[in-house]
């Protein structure tokens, strides 16, 4: 199925150097916590339906293109979280949520709609030091006495995005976490200073 609904969106992301982004979605009682993500290949389209302890993850394709198919498992809980009652003569399309998510997707964002690292990791697999989700700082290595290790890489790929996870991986760097939100670094210089 393809989301004309991103086009807008995507443009306004690309339009102010914006990977990720965040918006909410209600779909009849339930309300989503969606991640845009545009600095994976393909796009990253997640769906958190917020209170509920569920999430559930799209690909988007060249031309804004999902898969609206679930597994059975998924989609039966999906039912239960739309609050949905089985019925064999009117069986729910996953299509009919994807088509109002199309209707309802933002035309534009800005800096305020970006996730935290805290926000991303609620619905990421994070195999190194999971409690520890605030970024902190950068360890830069020199090849000698120490190295960035690959679970270090897989969590800054997560969580702070592609180009942040080629940049750490060429240059040897590692990003540091804390699980004291009161450590964690949002200064855009401090972070982009792996950049330069």
């Amino acid at each position: 199925m393809k989301i004309e609904g991103l086009k807008p969106l995507y443009s306004s992301m690309k339009q102010q150097n914006i990977d990720r982004c965040r918006f909410s979605f209600q779909f009849r009682k339930t309300v989503f916590d969606v991640l845009f993500f545009i600095d994976e290949k393909p796009f990253q389209l997640i769906f958190g339906a917020k209170g509920k302890n569920f999430y559930f993850e799209r690909n988007v394709t060249e031309g804004f293109q999902i898969n609206t198919g679930f597994d059975p498992k998924t989609y039966s809980k999906l039912c239960e979280v739309l609050g949905l009652k089985y019925d064999p003569n009117n069986p729910f399309s996953p299509k009919y949520l994807f088509e109002e998510f199309n209707n309802r997707v933002p035309d534009n964002i800005s800096i305020r709609n970006v996730p935290t690292t805290s926000q991303i990791s609620q619905y990421r697999d994070i195999k190194e030091e999971a409690d520890k989700i605030y970024f902190w700082r950068w360890t830069f290595h020199d090849g000698k006495k120490s190295n960035v290790k690959p679970k270090n890489l897989d969590k800054t790929r997560a969580l702070l995005g592609y180009e942040a996870y080629e940049t750490c991986k060429k240059r040897n760097i590692s990003s540091c976490w804390s699980d004291d939100p009161a450590k964690e670094n949002k200064d855009s210089e401090y972070m982009n200073q792996i950049y330069n």
